[in-house]
């Protein structure tokens, strides 16, 4: 029989997935495919060409760690939105309490003004 799969994921299972990917892909090392692919052949190169891969090469590698840095900041920024989100539903709950006890109360200053 098939293992049983959720329909819905609670937050803390989506943000420990979050956490645990970002871990994959930006904390890693990787191996030597990986920068052949990422990098090019990393032999020996001679002449004034050489100069114009390395200067391209530096750019790319430039590039590279800002688009690392800035979906850190994204990710960041999303566990900053949804702490952001938690504490504005808490903030609204605590709001209807307060105001349905203020209606209570109000009421029951009413009748206490007429029965005296």
């Amino acid at each position: 029989m098939p293992p049983k799969f959720k329909r819905h994921l609670n937050d803390e299972e989506v943000t420990g997935s979050v956490r645990s990917e970002r871990r994959n892909l930006l904390e890693e090392d990787s191996d030597e495919e990986e920068d052949f692919f990422l990098r090019g052949p990393s032999g020996p190169r001679f002449g004034p060409r050489n100069d114009k891969i390395r200067h391209v090469q530096n750019q790319v590698d430039e590039v590279i760690d800002v688009m690392q840095e800035n979906i850190t900041k994204v990710i960041e920024r999303g566990e900053r939105l949804d702490d952001l989100q938690d504490k504005s539903e808490s903030l609204s709950d605590n709001a209807t309490a307060f105001s349905n006890r203020a209606k209570q109360l109000r009421r029951q200053m009413w009748w206490r003004g007429c029965k005296v």
